[in-house]
């Protein structure tokens, strides 16, 4: 894996990069022992699930059932959902930034792109058999903006042993097996003095070489019966490096080094590599433990019973073979050559029978007795892996297809339960990968990114500028959908949709319930945001949030002395909202020595000349409106003069709106009239 980030910056002096470097050494050796027992039973879930063949005697069988691979699949398929990332906003200035900005997420995360859905659903999977999903977020601008998400493999993974549960809170991590050809360490951002010395201290040849810190990651592939270290030839000199993150009396570091010989190849502080400073991995657990982050699996707990299960079969398998192909014994005297007793098609058996014996005293068969109850005994455990784990035979799909809808609900209310605990902690680690987006983009978005919008016209594209990426308030970061949780919380939205809906027939439940409740009600379980609702409930409102938003953002604009565009789509709404905001937020004295009083006195007549300006915009805009409502509308039936008109001819009632510039100068007229009652000189 490459990881670039910035492309030039400054190297630590070789004294201070050299000392890291001997302490990371060190803290890595720490945390590879203390995670080694974790990473061995980590390693055996993954052995039952690949279906490792396990050492047996001669003539007896060992039966991998897939026990843990229809466990770790099920549970996957009923998660495997990705989560929606939204980049909400706190001033309403920061509405049009915040759809960019949450466009710019899904480009940046689709199919075509990050794919990042794949790496979401693999993030997953390792976190059943680990209890640990990681993910390493990088940017890079060299030669263009690109995001980066990569799942971390736990084999690979190193942190702090008292770090607890959460990353931030450990002062180093890092992940091993960080293959780099000779050719990719010649680019600027490496140290060539150091590189140099990196490879004379080596004298790699054209092979990865295994080590011990190398074993963990080539499990796996033993267990799908892949000789991974014999087939590691790529042709080039290749050398396997640590990328490290630590702090050092109260600063944070980057480290790139060769753990053999201790020799570093980059050193920097994080603040170069990551303008926000921050780890660039994010961890969340299946089975949180504050003091612990190695915690539990769910495929800890189904371990042991895919092990009873495994025994219990092959224990009937072996019982059955014992059977059907016992051990006999018999009278030498009688049967000189025993070989003949082995099957053969119309074969024959010489024997000598002493006088009075029979040929059934010459052969003996040592019984077997069958193994009853075994099949009880395998449904037992199954449903008891169902029952501790929440994916039940009903939720695997094969339940009757006329089970009842409460039936079903109610085991979707037992998957969430099970997996709400997980999916808490995975939310919050979707919203600080959000967060490290966010930062990403800040820093690496060179060039303006075309990104696709709902507004107020449908779908639209729009350009995501640096000027978008400096809001007024940091975004909202939040995390919807993507699993069993989301999914119940649509079961309880239909509920609430149903209810309501039993209050709109009932006339006498209609007039005893809070219409205003009863709205916002129906507008919620309808998906509409509070900002959304809060409009539908003021009857004055003529606008719409993005008008708003445009009005807010030239508010901000005039405070913060720049000159806002003209806006082409103004309407009556824009302007009172800006007029408002100067006279209820605008509140100077009359004394012209106080500098800021007179601030106040100038954003106050800029806000009123550039609503003033908008007046005529305004006006045409509201007659254009008037017109397209006016050709829409039905005409009215009149009954026709008598002795004008046939009595099968219709008069158009449609009243025509003002067209000319002299109706639409009529009506800026007006409009000016209602905002000078407002005690405005507009």
């Amino acid at each position: 894996m490459i990881c670039l980030f910035l492309n030039t910056m400054e190297h630590l002096n070789q004294t201070l990069a050299d000392k890291l470097t001997s302490i990371a050494v060190l803290q890595v050796q720490t945390a590879a022992k203390f995670k080694q027992k974790r990473m061995d039973d980590i390693a055996k879930n993954e052995e039952y699930y690949y279906g490792k063949k396990r050492k047996t005697l001669k003539g007896k069988f060992s039966i991998n059932l897939p026990v843990m691979s229809g466990f770790v699949d099920t549970l996957l398929s009923k998660i495997d959902d990705p989560p929606i990332v939204n980049f909400g906003y706190t001033d309403l200035a920061d509405l049009k930034r915040s759809l960019k900005v949450s466009s710019a997420w899904k480009i940046d995360s689709d199919t075509n792109h990050g794919n990042w859905n794949f790496k979401d659903r693999c993030e997953k999977k390792l976190a059943i058999f680990s209890g640990r999903g990681i993910t390493k977020y990088f940017a890079e601008s060299d030669p263009k903006y690109k995001s980066n998400l990569d799942v971390i493999d736990h084999n690979n993974f190193l942190c702090e042993p008292k770090g607890g549960g959460h990353l931030s809170n450990h002062s180093f991590m890092g992940e091993q097996n960080i293959w780099k050809t000779k050719t990719q360490l010649e680019g600027d951002i490496y140290d060539q003095t150091q590189v140099n010395k990196l490879f004379n201290a080596l004298n790699t040849d054209d092979f990865k070489k295994n080590e011990q810190l190398y074993k963990e990651a080539t499990e796996r592939f033993d267990s799908l019966g892949l000789d991974i270290e014999s087939n590691t030839y790529v042709g080039v000199p290749t050398v396997r490096f640590i990328e490290w993150y630590m702090t050092h009396e109260g600063e944070r570091y980057y480290l790139l080094f060769e753990y053999s010989t201790g020799i570093w190849v980059r050193a920097h502080k994080l603040s170069d590599v990551f303008e926000s400073n921050e780890w660039p991995y994010v961890s969340w657990a299946t089975n949180p433990d504050a003091f612990n982050f190695w915690s539990k699996a769910p495929a800890d707990d189904a371990r042991p019973l895919c092990e009873i299960m495994d025994v219990l079969f092959t224990q009937t398998i072996n019982n059955r073979q014992k059977i059907n192909a016992g051990m006999r014994g018999y009278d030498f005297e009688a049967i000189p050559d025993p070989s003949q007793l082995e099957y053969r098609p119309d074969g024959l058996v010489e024997f000598k029978l002493a006088q009075g014996r029979r040929i059934q005293d010459a052969v003996y068969e040592f019984k077997t007795e069958g193994l009853d109850g075994t099949i009880d005994l395998m449904g037992i455990v199954d449903s008891l892996l169902g029952r501790k784990t929440g994916i039940t035979s009903d939720i695997q799909g094969s339940a009757d297809e006329d089970m009842k809808v409460g039936v079903y609900f109610g085991n979707l209310q037992q998957v969430a339960d099970r997996l709400g605990l997980f999916n808490k902690s995975y939310k919050e680690a979707w919203a600080e990968k959000g967060l490290r987006y966010w930062h990403g983009l800040k820093e690496h978005l060179t060039e303006n990114m075309a990104v696709k919008m709902i507004g107020s016209r449908g779908i639209e594209w729009d350009d995501l500028t640096k000027e978008d990426l400096r809001p007024i308030t940091e975004f909202d970061i939040t995390i919807t959908g993507g699993s069993s949780e989301e999914r119940l919380n649509e079961v309880q939205k239909r509920e609430k949709k149903e209810s309501l809906m039993l209050i709109q027939k009932d006339p006498d439940l209609k007039m005893t319930t809070n219409l205003n409740w009863l709205r916002t009600q129906i507008l919620m379980v309808g998906g509409y945001d509070e900002a959304d609702i809060k409009m539908a409930a003021d009857k004055e409102n003529e606008g719409n949030l993005e008008l708003f938003s445009e009005a807010e953002q030239a508010i901000q604009d005039i405070l913060q002395g720049r000159e806002p565009q003209i806006n082409r789509g103004a309407n009556t709404a824009f302007i009172k909202y800006i007029m408002d905001f100067a006279l209820d937020k605008i509140d100077f004295g009359k004394n012209e020595s106080d500098k800021k009083e007179m601030q106040k006195k100038e954003w106050y007549m800029k806000l009123m000349e550039y609503a003033e300006a908008h007046v005529i915009i305004a006006a045409e805009n509201m007659a254009r409106m008037a017109n397209m409502m006016a050709l829409n509308r039905p005409p009215k039936e009149e009954k026709p003069e008598e002795g004008k008109l046939g009595v099968s001819e219709k008069v158009d009632v449609r009243e025509p709106s003002p067209e000319t510039p002299e109706e639409t100068m009529s009506m800026s007229q007006k409009i000016s009239g209602v905002f000078r009652g407002m005690g405005t000189n507009v």
